[in-house]
């Protein structure tokens, strides 16, 4: 077998890499020593990083590339360890990870924001007025609301902690993880066990079926080495060069480590991407955190309205009832006195709660966040559904991500792997799959280090040619232009052949920079920056390397192209059934804030108080929420065009239903407080009650709506989800409990069966007013 063991020569590097020289006085004793071995090593690097093998034979062979690197073939590098400490340094190539927070530290995280302050403020206030005026039975209504807020809060706090658990957990097994992995060496004539992150220049590691080519380097002895690196990867004489990442899952030989950490051809490309920042967040949480930061605003502003309207209502009150609030300036103050004076202040003339804190509360109650918690759940279901023994997501939001995929890049290799070239390819059944991400306005790029007449071809058969008005490129016309023409040309781009890691990583760069969503298909470790700077990376689990497949937010398991449009569009459904809930929430916070401040400027108190808005929220947006969220796809929504990254979570369709079933809401509640009593002859008491069942049973009909946005016919397929026909049963179910359980705990007004029936009525006639 001939090996570079075998050259010995001591020639000139070969002029068909003229750029380099690297022949050098390795015996110099001149102060400039120590400078030209770091040249020498630096060029013998770049030599294995272009498979220059020629040139390699012609310095020298192995041992003239041995020598330069101040090792042994036999005996390695010498076991000095205050040698190999200095040389520790550059051989790390991934940035270690921000520690995993606890729970607990979510929970702080949590309850350090001022609104959760105020209301826990207001419920102590609550519990001990309570108990001061009504004696300790008064107990239940400020225990009640303290338990509300904190189970608003440790569900804020597990969202949290469950959305960093599930991406930590699910790549606990990332690159970095990889360099506490250990590898054979020989060191000082030795075979020692050494961390891959301690691997250095000029090691001899053995290589085996199982190990990790922990570095750069050259094949040394052995006759072959098969890597997981791709579908053709065989390590021989004739290509004896080994890159950093795949595993060997045959053969076994020695290997000469020529660079480490971030010099290797992986860690160059990555450390370029830890240099260019941190991915962009995807479109859902920075739209959601846009569409909160909107509530919590219209929410303060409410609050506002309300305290300077009380602020004039109680100065009224005061002149009307004259609660000769003493001067205490200049006294000592006794915790009596200043109880009574703060009872008169935060309690009317007849001994009930004042609205002021009522109103405070209520108020606060519309900036809360819940909203993500139970889209974290609907996305868990629909993942755990649509990917279950089909492919991994080891993102929690990769298919939600891939809803608003404008373009994919595919490295062909993995193409292939999709779509075997041997004798069952189905070009017609291809082309289908490839005219449904098209109508989906989703842009295809096919790139690789394949000829151009090679992805021609393909994209011929796969009916992305001919198109006069896509681009046909070489890498290295790609890599060479402008930034300015490289962005002006990069949406107009078909395929790209004879392309690099870096080429494959910078058109990412590109298309993300143009306002792309891009989503990276790619199996080799070569792809792994691109997979990584993309969007959603995605790889196929049958013939990927394993830190291929940890670097990937989505594996493929069945290699099938038909899925991944399956993927696509599970993730649209999600999105869509989002906008729906969100349609739900916004009109339930607007409807309630409405409510409140209305009947508070004219009446001084609001007729559904914050237990009811507690209970109203939490069990329509969870289980009405659930009901919506788990919507199955149709068919249309891959003719819809994706949602650009800056592009809005609300429609308009979406707005003019909000603030018509808000504005409906208001009118029919704020008509029930103000002359229900007289038109339908009950009492004040009777009328509470009623507004706030109509509340909620207007929520329950809005639930109805918000499936079918912008149809007349809200009932169409209504037998698709028997789980959202199950939550609004439940919905019902429980609220004729809760007004029960109310009447007999604190006296609250029962309704009769024709009460019921009217507030019912008042809620299905929101199914009139959009049509």
């Amino acid at each position: 077998m001939y090996l570079l063991i075998d050259t010995l020569q001591d020639v000139e590097i070969s002029s068909r890499s003229p750029q380099l020289s690297i022949s050098v006085d390795l015996d110099c004793e001149n102060d400039n020593g120590d400078s030209n071995v770091k040249l020498l090593q630096a060029n013998i690097t770049k030599l294995v990083k272009e498979k220059d093998l020629d040139s390699i034979q012609n310095f020298g062979g192995i041992r003239r590339i041995v020598e330069a690197l101040g090792t042994d073939l036999k005996r390695g590098i010498p076991n000095l360890e205050q040698d190999l400490c200095s040389q520790r340094m550059a051989s790390t190539v991934f940035l270690a990870p921000a520690p995993t927070q606890g729970f607990f530290k979510f929970l702080l995280k949590t309850c350090n924001n001022w609104i959760i302050f105020l209301q826990f403020v207001y419920a102590m206030l609550l519990l001990s007025f309570r108990i001061v005026m009504e004696s300790p039975v008064g107990w239940h209504e400020g225990i009640i609301t303290i338990l509300f807020i904190i189970m608003f809060v440790l569900i804020h706090s597990f969202r949290e902690f469950w959305l960093e658990r599930s991406q930590k957990m699910s790549r606990k097994k990332k690159p970095l993880g990889m360099q506490q992995m250990q590898v054979d060496a020989i060191r000082g004539g030795c075979l020692r066990k050494v961390f891959i992150s301690d691997v250095l220049w000029g090691d001899i590691v053995c290589l085996k079926m199982g190990s990790l080519v922990p570095a750069d380097g050259l094949l040394i002895s052995g006759e072959f080495l098969e890597l997981d690196d791709g579908l053709d990867c065989v390590i021989d004489d004739k290509n004896p060069f080994l890159f950093y990442g795949p595993k060997v899952i045959n053969g076994k030989g020695h290997m000469l480590v020529t660079s480490v950490g971030t010099n290797t051809v992986l860690g160059e490309l990555l450390n370029l991407q830890v240099t260019n920042g941190i991915l962009d967040k995807t479109p859902l949480p920075a739209q959601l955190d846009k569409l909160n930061t909107g509530t919590q605003i219209a929410g303060l502003l409410l609050s506002i309205q309300n305290l300077v309207v009380l602020f004039f209502r109680f100065e009224l009150q005061k002149k009307s009832f004259h609660f000769n609030l003493p001067d205490l300036k200049g006294k000592p103050i006794a915790s009596k006195e200043i109880m009574d004076e703060s009872k008169k202040i935060v309690l009317k003339p007849n001994g009930k709660i004042s609205t002021l804190t009522a109103s405070l509360f209520t108020s606060l109650l519309g900036v809360t966040e819940g909203i993500p918690f139970v889209i974290a759940l609907a996305i868990g279901y629909w993942n755990k559904k649509v990917l279950s023994g089909k492919a991994i997501a080891q993102e929690p939001l990769a298919c939600l991500t891939m809803s608003s995929v404008t373009t994919i890049c595919i490295d062909i290799t993995g193409w292939l792997t999709l779509n075997p070239m041997a004798v069952d390819v189905n070009w017609s059944t291809t082309r289908k799959e490839i005219e449904a991400w098209q109508n989906a306005g989703v842009n295809i790029i096919l790139i690789s280090d394949d000829t151009v007449s090679v992805l021609e071809d393909i994209a011929r058969k796969c009916g992305l040619l001919p198109d006069a008005d896509r681009l046909i490129l070489e890498g290295v016309d790609f890599r060479n232009y402008t930034n300015e023409d490289r962005m002006d040309k990069v949406d107009k781009i078909v395929l790209i052949g004879s392309s690099s890691s870096s080429d494959m990583h910078l058109l990412v760069q590109c298309l993300k920079k143009k306002g792309h969503i891009v989503a990276m298909v790619g199996v080799k470790t070569n792809v792994i920056p691109a997979l990584k700077e993309a969007n959603v990376g995605i790889t196929i689990s049958t013939c990927s390397s394993e830190m291929v497949r940890e670097s990937s937010d989505i594996i493929i398991m069945d290699s099938n192209l038909s899925f991944l449009v399956s993927i696509f569009r599970c993730g649209r459904c999600i999105y869509d059934n989002i906008r729906k809930y969100m349609q739900l929430e916004l009109t339930m916070n607007i409807a309630g804030l409405l409510i409140t401040s209305i009947t508070t400027m004219f009446c001084g108190y609001s007729p559904i108080t914050a237990i009811q808005f507690f209970w109203a929220y939490f069990v329509v947006t969870l289980l009405g929420g659930l009901g919506l969220l788990t919507e199955p796809p149709i068919e249309k929504l891959m003719e819809k065009p994706p949602l650009e990254q800056t592009g809005q979570l609300i429609t308009m369709d979406i707005w003019r239903n909000v603030v018509i079933q808000a504005l409906y809401q208001v009118v029919v509640s704020v008509a029930c407080q103000f002359i229900g009593e007289i038109v339908i002859s009950i009492s004040k008491e009777v009328s509470k009650t009623m507004v706030f069942n109509i509340f909620v049973l207007c929520q329950v009909c809005n639930l109805i709506n918000a499936r079918q946005v912008g149809k007349k016919n809200v009932f169409g397929h209504f037998h698709r989800n028997p789980l959202f026909l199950l939550a609004v049963g439940v919905i019902l179910i429980l609220q004729m409990a809760f007004i029960e359980i109310a009447h007999i705990l604190v006296d609250d007004a029962r309704l009769s069966w024709i009460q019921w029936f009217v507030c019912l009525l008042i809620g299905m006639a929101s199914w009139g007013i959009l049509n």
